[in-house]
């Protein structure tokens, strides 16, 4: 009797470790006590919703990680803040930004952050003192004045709303924002002829700016003029059906919304990889940007940051090859050519190199970067000096860059032409006059005879 009752135990123990084996083998990664991720194989597809709570219990654990590893950090209370913020979690995330604030009183974001929640719970007079304060550490940072237009207006001060916009305005001509609420903060004073000059200037930067011809409509109706009214209402049912029909056309559920979550996990790794990097622990920022590039193949700043970290790190190659993937998912990124150019001109494959500083003009062909370094290629394999010459000469036409002139003389140069080297070494000293290589290239040119 006794026999068969260890002999049962036995079996019903071994049975546990098999069920216990596989649901740990189910599972897509854990993490150890370093909070290092360790992926493991899925046994079976998750569901939408399966996966929706995977993530975000996976989110949550690299920001409390996080939040253990830096507990003095304004960054990893920020990384928390703007997580729950995501998450449509106010309270917590004014409570995580307010101590990133505590700790860092130039955390410009998370001051501006908090200062959009209290202008959303419609506390106007601390919006704009937490606007005003984010201004202090960046005096001309866009559209902080609109924000503080917005909140003065809430609360009905609408004479101080329209000196913060003009002010805007000033700095930022082209901010169609700033121009909107002006129209709006002179349609509430009742200036009915300015209202209509910045309604107007709104659409002239941004044709399909729905409230702004609802604003029009508003003031011409206010001033008798409803033929005119009238016009201005049928413009705005057809820019809303336009925006109707897009949003129709557009598939929702869990897909869209997974998509949109994956974005936020990855938000959240490439956040808490760069306190690591910044902390020196470069294995755990290495592990974090893979699993973010894992998590969405085609993200390409997850892919150029590890390439950045490749690269510092004296992994040439294995930068090469991030900046080969983000060409692949996304072909008409003029930088990863370039990136790809300058890196494989390193490991001195240069047959690579210089097709993809070819590519790089032809997708981008009036920006000076690829004409630049493609003529410093030429100069530095010492292949085509003639072309070089010609190459740096079309970048700067594109425009006025101390290096293009820099690598004109030295072309120059090379094509035996003393003096107009020295004329364009002139000019990039003029431009960078603090830069010793260009003046030492100088005093070299002038001693030769």
């Amino acid at each position: 009797m006794i026999l068969g009752l260890i002999v049962c135990v036995i079996v019903v123990g071994v049975l546990l470790q098999r069920r216990f084996s596989g649901a740990n083998d189910g599972a897509r990664e854990t993490q150890d006590s370093s909070g290092s991720i360790k992926p493991r194989a899925v046994a079976t597809e998750l569901s939408p919703e399966e996966e929706t709570a995977a993530l975000k219990q996976e989110e949550m654990e690299l920001a409390q990680q996080v939040l253990i590893d830096f507990p003095n950090g304004s960054g990893s209370h920020m990384l928390m803040g703007d997580l729950y913020a995501r998450h449509g979690n106010t309270t917590e995330a004014v409570t995580f930004w307010e101590k990133s604030l505590e700790i860092d009183p130039t955390n410009f974001d998370a001051c501006r952050n908090t200062g959009r929640i209290a202008l959303e719970t419609e506390q106007f007079d601390r919006a704009v003192e937490l606007f005003r304060k984010a201004l202090e550490i960046r005096p001309n940072s866009g559209d902080l004045r609109s924000d503080i237009a917005e909140a003065l207006m809430d609360s009905g001060k609408y004479a101080e709303a329209i000196t913060e916009l003009q002010q805007e305005i000033k700095i930022f001509p082209l901010s169609f924002t700033a121009r909107f609420q002006l129209a709006e903060a002179y349609r509430q004073q009742k200036e009915y002829d300015r209202a209509i000059e910045h309604y107007e200037q709104t659409i002239r930067l941004e044709p399909e700016h729905s409230h702004a011809y609802y604003g029009l409509a508003m003031v011409y109706t206010r001033m008798g003029q409803r033929d005119k009214a009238k016009e201005y209402v049928a413009t705005v049912r057809k820019l809303r059906d336009k925006i109707d029909s897009v949003y129709s056309s557009r598939q929702s559920g869990y897909r869209e919304y997974l998509t949109s979550l994956r974005a936020s996990v990855v938000k959240t790794y490439l956040d808490a990889e760069r306190l690591y990097r910044d902390g020196g622990n470069i294995a755990r920022a290495e592990e974090l940007l893979n699993r973010a590039s894992g998590l969405d193949r085609n993200n390409t700043r997850s892919l150029e940051r590890l390439a950045s970290l490749y690269y510092t790190t004296n992994r040439a190659g294995k930068a090469l090859e991030c900046f080969e993937r983000i060409a692949r998912a996304d072909p008409n990124n003029h930088f990863s050519h370039l990136n790809i150019g300058r890196v494989a001109t390193q490991l001195r494959m240069f047959d690579k190199a210089e097709r993809a500083f070819r590519k790089t003009i032809s997708l981008a062909p009036n920006n000076p970067a690829g004409y630049r370094e493609l003529a410093r290629f030429y100069l530095r394999t010492n292949t085509n000096a003639a072309r070089a010459y010609t190459l740096a000469k079309k970048a700067i036409t594109l425009g006025r860059n101390a290096e293009a002139y820099f690598l004109l003389g030295w072309a120059a140069d090379v094509n035996g032409d003393r003096t107009g080297a020295l004329q364009a070494m002139e000019q990039a000293i003029k431009l960078q006059p603090r830069n010793p290589k260009y003046r030492q290239i100088y005093e070299r040119i002038k001693k030769k005879n």
